[in-house]
């Protein structure tokens, strides 16, 4: 992540891995999945889950802290 020099690769090459690994344990990547890692990705740094709440929010305003929390989770044990 700190040695990205191509910002837009380094988080399509992060979606394509997550999407692979999901694949091979038989999980769904989802839109919202994928959604909440590309905003991780897009800081390039710690984000809380509050802030990606609020990025959220902006595509989906119905978007909830279980929202967030459900898919930090799946995104860590996956």
């Amino acid at each position: 992540m700190r040695n990205c020099k191509d910002h837009k690769t380094c988080i399509n090459e992060a979606l394509i891995k997550a999407e692979t690994i999901c694949k091979q344990k038989g999980v769904k990547f989802t839109k919202l999945r994928k959604q909440v890692l590309k905003l991780i990705w897009k800081s390039h740094s710690y984000v809380k889950a509050y802030d990606l709440l609020e990025e959220l929010k902006k595509i989906d305003s119905s978007a909830k802290p279980p929202t967030v929390y459900r898919s930090l989770d799946f995104l860590i044990d996956n």
